[in-house]
């Protein structure tokens, strides 16, 4: 049943970018023995590598990737619950800059979207689109 659900909202996700006339992909790794798909899942958030000796901070990654010509969109996409913040700002502290933005959306059942953007300043701006 999640693994539905989790599909619908990316389907709406995708919608959601291809109506603002954005070019928008799923980025999904392949691969028999990955822990995670997600693009950038599994990086340690200290040292921002795969290979190293910390265990308690792992990062999440994206679900899709969009364009909309000027920026490059990284998303992370959720239901009804609203990521862990602290490892999107510290990597849009390192990574995010003036063409390359860190979103993470969370779609709540029968309500709508709350997007998060995180800055590269490490501040997050919250933009509630429910109704």
């Amino acid at each position: 049943m999640s693994k539905a659900k989790g599909r619908r909202t990316v389907t709406k996700a995708i919608e959601f970018f291809q109506a603002k006339d954005m070019i928008v992909d799923e980025v999904e790794l392949g691969g028999r023995f990955r822990k995670s798909k997600d693009l950038f899942a599994g990086l340690c958030t200290k040292c921002w590598s795969i290979e190293c000796d910390h265990t308690d901070s792992r990062f999440d990654g994206f679900d899709l990737i969009a364009m909309d010509g000027v920026n490059v969109w990284l998303v992370q996409i959720k239901t009804n619950k609203p990521p862990t913040q602290k490892p999107y700002i510290a990597f849009a502290k390192k990574f995010g800059g003036r063409y390359i933005r860190v979103l993470a959306m969370t779609w709540y059942d029968r309500k709508g979207w709350v997007i998060h953007t995180f800055n590269k300043t490490g501040t997050v701006t919250k933009k509630d689109l429910r109704t």
